[in-house]
């Protein structure tokens, strides 16, 4: 491992004194207004006229970030320190003259985090934007946003350093080609290697530990140290050795980090979550109850990891050569996100990290996530155009309808193979044939699926993914000795049946009635009421879910039920507190799933096998 890393640094070290990669420098200590300056040094330029490339989109995210309007300030400069004539010619492009003598470029990034002139209604979700946070000591770095290249020029290694002060420490995935108390410098083969690694600095609360062949870091921000890096690796360890097992044996990387911000005030996006990298995955959640907090963590780090797979090891040409001003989008997501997903839920149940009406209740949840999108046309058509807006806003669909697709796909394997393949070993079989230098045709995925396995297994995908035919439930999960209805007759206790969201203040409120239950309208619940007490305890973002998962599990028809409200009441905002008795009323959830106490033989095989017991 020494000598290959040794040889790396040569071979990086020796393009950079030939003036054949970029050297990146960005100095922390100079902050100023939640912004930061970046120089950057640039290979040898053979063109006249050249472009500099902010992203327009990156990968994961599937939506225009425009990460160029957050650059201000930007000059191009030749080896003498004259300045050469630039034109903005779009919110990502800057044409460079006389780009022979292009030496150096340098330019101020904005803070995404906080408020910004240039949103308007295009907010960044966290996870893939930039926080510099001086005031707190806490930088998130995703390169993508500090970084871009010069056209055509993208396959050129980069040198990146970071200055800093000496009271915070960096992490990242990005191999480390030296340091100082206050700086490091990182190399990446190529800027497609660079924008994949995300960095966060800020006061240490760093741990690294070896699990399954990899070497795992997990860095934790918490402004009011209700979370320590310590907690979260005592939390994903079971699940990431759960996971190598699950993958094979062995972890498919050599080293995996996790980088956690949390935050304690309104975020302007408005949400949460994770963003995943091939060998890292960042997060920004609130800060809440630390067990709950980390079982967050633990959740979506059950799926961002599987990425390492998939888009990894294997994904299309569209993704391998990543265009960040025009993409072009695979046809795939239901394979990039969709069987992460299912694989994220599978492992734990696989491996006895929760029990099989655990996993059941999840997949019914994905089932009823599902019928509220528009699911009439083919996954890969809807994949190829996830940018057009009636796509984008069923993309949620990719978790759902795609864990969907991913575990009826795994059934069919295992059954029309006579369980000498199951989906996971599919993967690993095309993770071998592709791997991170290689790329499929969008257009020849399905049939490569159907050499490796069976001509059922190729129908399956070209009818439910590559056409729009609803998955057949009752048949294939029958195989496995699992019941599927449609419908539920079921009388339950349910909170009234409104749509929640959250507003720019971080509170919930009630967005849509349309499917409001009987129990719901007892209570007189409005579009727009912002909840703030439920049976006297306080509502917030954080505490939203404990209570109604609290008063689903200890309330009985006829309860008395208090709910305090705030909403405009001709044209002045009031506190209204709303009263109304508990009653049970038909269930909302449709799709039951239930297990066959006494399956046939051939269903009793086939589950073993899908549950990983044989």
């Amino acid at each position: 491992m020494k000598k290959v890393i040794s040889l790396t640094l040569i071979f990086l070290s020796f393009f950079a004194q030939s003036q054949e990669s970029y050297t990146v420098t960005i100095d922390l200590t100079k902050a100023k207004n939640d912004r930061l300056p970046v120089e950057l040094t640039v290979p040898a330029i053979t063109e006249e006229t050249v472009e500099y490339h902010m992203p327009k989109i990156v990968p994961g995210t599937y939506s225009i970030s425009d990460f160029g309007r957050f650059i201000s300030d930007f000059k191009a400069l030749d080896a003498d320190g004259n300045f050469l004539e630039v034109e903005n010619i779009s919110t990502n492009k800057w044409t460079i003259k006389d780009a022979t003598k292009l030496s150096k470029i340098t330019y101020w990034v904005d803070d995404s985090f906080d408020d910004f002139s240039g949103y308007g209604s295009n907010k960044l979700f966290e996870p893939g934007g930039m926080s510099i946070e001086v005031e707190n000591d806490v930088f998130v770095m995703n390169t993508f946003g500090f970084v871009g290249y010069v056209d055509n020029y993208k396959f050129k290694p980069f040198e990146l350093t970071i200055i800093h002060d000496q009271e915070i420490k960096g992490a990242t995935s990005l191999k480390k080609q030296a340091e100082t108390d206050t700086s490091d410098t990182y190399t990446a083969a190529n800027y497609n290697f660079l924008a994949d690694a995300p960095l966060m600095y800020s006061k240490p609360d760093i741990v690294s530990k070896e699990i399954a062949g990899a070497d795992v870091l997990v860095s934790v921000y918490s402004p009011n140290n209700v979370l320590s890096a310590s907690d979260v690796m005592d939390n994903i360890d079971e699940l990431m050795e759960a996971q190598a097992k699950y993958l094979g044996g062995k972890l498919p990387v050599d080293r995996y980090a996790y980088l956690i911000y949390l935050f304690d005030s309104p975020t302007i996006s408005g949400s949460y979550g994770a963003l995943e990298h091939s060998y890292s995955s960042l997060y920004a959640l609130p800060e809440m109850d630390p067990t709950r907090i980390s079982q967050t963590v633990k959740d979506v780090a059950a799926h961002e990891f599987f990425h390492i797979v998939t888009p990894l090891n294997i994904h299309s040409e569209e993704i391998h050569d990543f265009n960040y001003i025009q993409p072009e989008m695979s046809q795939h997501l239901w394979l990039y996100e969709g069987v992460t997903e299912y694989a994220s839920q599978h492992v734990q149940l696989k491996y006895d990290l929760y029990d099989l009406q655990d996993f059941l209740a999840e997949m019914q949840n994905k089932m009823n996530q599902q019928d509220r999108y528009n699911v009439d046309i083919p996954y890969t058509e809807f994949s190829e155009n996830i940018l057009e807006p009636e796509n984008e806003r069923r993309y949620g669909d990719v978790y759902a309808g795609g864990a969907l697709i991913a575990w009826c796909l795994d059934l069919t394997i295992i059954k029309s193979t006579n369980g000498e393949k199951d989906l996971q070993s599919v993967l690993r079989e095309l993770s071998k044939q592709y791997g991170p230098m290689k790329a499929f045709k969008d257009e020849e995925l399905f049939g490569e699926i159907e050499k490796i396995t069976t001509p059922e297994v190729g129908e399956f995908l070209r009818t439910y993914v590559g056409g729009a035919e609803k998955l057949p439930y009752t048949e294939t999960l029958g195989w496995a000795g699992i019941s599927y209805s449609p419908e539920s007759n079921e009388m339950v206790i349910t909170a009234g049946k409104f749509a929640p969201a959250v507003n720019e203040d971080q509170e919930i409120y009630i967005a849509d009635t349309d499917e409001m239950n009987d129990f719901g309208k007892d209570l007189g619940f409005k579009e727009g009421d912002v909840l703030l007490e439920w049976n006297g305890s306080e509502v917030s973002i954080e505490s939203f879910q404990n209570i109604i998962q609290s008063f689903y599990s200890n309330t009985e028809a006829g309860d008395k039920i208090t709910v305090l409200v705030r909403r405009e009441v001709k044209g002045k905002t009031k506190e209204v507190k709303l009263k109304a008795k508990a009653k049970k009323v038909k269930s909302s959830q449709r799709h039951q799933l239930n297990v066959i106490e006494n399956p046939s033989p051939e269903q009793q095989k086939i589950r073993a096998i899908w549950l990983g017991e044989v």
